[in-house]
C-alpha cells in the first residue's frame, strides 16, 4: 500500500524586515502543491523540526487565531481533501488550494462578528499602540512597553488557566488566581503590583468607554501593595570625591563628567546624554538648560551649577559641549569603575545587601537621585524641586527622594542640639 503523502510547512526566504513567510508543501503522485497563506515568522522563532511555531501562543497576523492552531488545521484540510477525492483520480493542487482558502475565508467569517465586539485584549493593543492618551498626551515608551508587558502576562494566565480573561471574568477569584499565577513565574512584588495597577488602568478605560459595567476591579481586596525598594543616592561630599578623582582612562573621566552632569541638573541619562546646543541657553547673563524630557515630555527649564559650565568649558569643542554618550548599559557598568576609583567602596549602605560596596549600587539613575535628594535635605521647596525632576505630586516625590533613616536621625540630633544651645544662650543672657 503506498505510503500517504505529508504535509511539510517551509520557510521563504528573510525579507528586509527579518521576517519569512510561511507556505504549505504538498508532493504527490508527481503533482507539487505549494500554498501561501498570508503568514510570516522569524525564522529563530521557527521550529525547523516539528515545522510549528515556538512559542504556542503566537498568533495570525491579525491576531484572531493561534499561528500553531491554523497550521494543524489546514494540514488536516490539506489532507482530507486529498483522501477524499482520490475516488474521482488524483486531485489537481488547485481543489486542494480551494478547500484550505474557504476554511480561512469561513473562518474568518464567522469570527469576524465576534472580532468587532471589543474584548479586554483588543482594548490593551489600542493602549499599546499609543491611541489611548491622557487628557490627550501620548504615552511614554517605557508605559508603552508596561502595557505590552502586562498583556502578556494576561495572554499566558490565559492559556495557563484555561479561563477566559476579558471585561466580566474580572473579579476577586480572578485576582487571586492571577497573582499566584504571577509569583510562581517568579515575578518581584513591585513588578506584580505593577501588572495589577495597570490592569486596572485597562479595566477603568473600559468602563469609561461602556465596554462593561463591572466594576469589581474597584474591590478593596484588588490591589497589590508595592515594597519599599532600597536606593542610595550620593551626597555632596562623595560627588565632590567623584568630580577630584585621579583618572586617566579617557573612557571612564567621559563617564565621570557625564555623571556630574546628572547630578548636578536632575535629568535622567535619556536627557542628559542627549543635551544639544540648542538646549543651552543664556538668560539674564545665566546659563540653563532649556528642554523637553523624552519621558514625560515635560519642559524643564534648569540653571547650569558652576561644575556644569566646567565641563562645558572642558568639552567646548563638541557641538553640545558634552562627553560622547553610550548606551545606558555600559554607561552603568563604566560608573561602577568610576566610583571605584574615587574610593566610594565603602560596605553597608543597603541593609539587605551589606556586603555591596557603595561603587557597586551607583547607576546612571542615581545621579537624578542625588540630586533630589541633596537639595531637599538642604531645605529647598519640594514643590520648586518638583519642576525640574518632573514629579507630578509631592507624594511622589517624596516616594523617590533617598532620605535614610540614619540621615532623619542625623538631622533630628542637629535639631536637638541647636535647640539645647539656643536654651543655653538664652539662659545665659537672662
Amino acid at each position: 500500500m503506498p505510503r500517504q503523502p505529508v504535509v511539510h510547512f517551509r520557510l521563504k526566504p528573510k525579507d528586509s524586515n527579518g521576517q519569512s513567510i510561511v507556505y504549505l508543501q504538498f508532493i504527490y503522485q508527481g503533482r507539487r502543491l505549494f500554498y501561501s497563506f498570508g503568514q510570516s515568522v522569524r525564522p529563530e522563532d521557527w521550529n525547523e523540526k516539528k515545522q510549528r511555531v515556538k512559542n504556542k501562543l503566537a498568533t495570525t497576523a491579525d491576531g484572531k487565531f493561534a499561528l500553531n492552531d491554523l497550521l494543524d488545521n489546514l494540514e488536516r484540510i490539506c489532507l482530507k481533501t486529498y483522501t477524499e477525492s482520490l475516488k474521482d483520480g488524483i486531485p489537481e493542487p488547485e481543489v486542494l488550494k480551494e478547500a484550505m482558502q474557504a476554511f480561512i475565508n469561513r473562518n474568518h467569517t464567522a469570527k469576524e462578528e465576534q472580532a468587532s465586539k471589543p474584548t479586554l485584549f483588543s482594548l490593551a493593543q489600542r493602549f499599546i499602540n499609543g491611541e489611548i492618551k491622557f487628557r490627550g498626551k501620548s504615552k511614554s515608551v517605557s508605559s508603552l512597553k508596561n502595557y505590552h508587558a502586562v498583556t502578556k502576562h494576561l495572554r499566558e494566565y490565559q492559556a495557563y488557566s484555561k479561563r477566559v480573561v476579558d471585561f466580566d471574568t474580572i473579579n476577586l477569584d480572578f485576582f487571586y488566581s492571577y497573582v499566584s499565577f504571577l509569583e510562581k513565574k517568579g515575578l518581584g512584588v513591585n513588578t506584580i503590583a505593577k501588572d495589577i495597577a495597570i490592569l486596572k488602568v485597562f479595566m477603568g478605560e473600559a468602563v469609561d468607554l461602556g465596554y462593561t459595567e463591572n466594576m469589581l476591579f474597584r474591590h478593596k481586596k484588588f490591589s497589590y501593595n508595592e515594597e519599599e525598594t532600597e536606593q542610595i543616592y550620593l551626597n555632596e561630599d562623595e560627588l565632590a570625591r567623584i568630580q577630584q578623582a585621579e583618572i586617566t582612562n579617557k573612557k571612564l573621566d567621559r563617564v565621570r563628567d557625564l555623571f556630574l552632569v546628572g547630578a548636578w541638573t536632575g535629568l535622567r541619562y535619556s536627557d542628559f546624554s542627549n543635551i544639544q546646543p540648542e538646549h543651552i541657553v543664556k538668560m539674564d547673563n545665566d546659563y540653563f538648560i532649556k528642554m523637553v524630557t523624552q519621558k514625560t515630555k515635560e519642559l524643564v527649564i534648569i540653571p547650569c551649577n558652576p561644575i556644569v559650565l566646567e565641563i562645558f568649558k572642558k568639552y567646548e569643542t563638541n557641538a553640545n559641549m558634552l562627553p560622547r554618550a553610550m548606551s545606558n548599559q555600559k554607561f552603568n557598568d563604566y560608573i561602577k569603575e568610576v566610583c571605584a576609583l574615587a574610593g566610594l567602596t565603602e560596605k553597608g549602605r543597603l541593609a539587605k545587601t551589606p556586603e555591596l560596596p557603595l561603587c557597586d549600587l551607583v547607576s546612571s539613575h542615581t545621579a537624578r537621585r542625588s540630586f533630589a535628594t541633596n537639595h531637599y535635605l538642604q531645605g529647598f521647596p519640594p514643590i520648586d524641586l518638583m519642576k525640574i525632576t518632573g514629579h507630578k505630586t509631592e507624594r511622589s516625590f517624596l516616594k523617590y527622594i533617598r532620605v535614610s533613616k540614619l540621615d532623619t536621625a542625623k538631622r533630628l540630633n542637629e535639631h536637638i542640639k541647636l535647640n539645647w544651645k539656643n536654651k543655653l544662650i538664652s539662659q545665659f543672657q537672662s
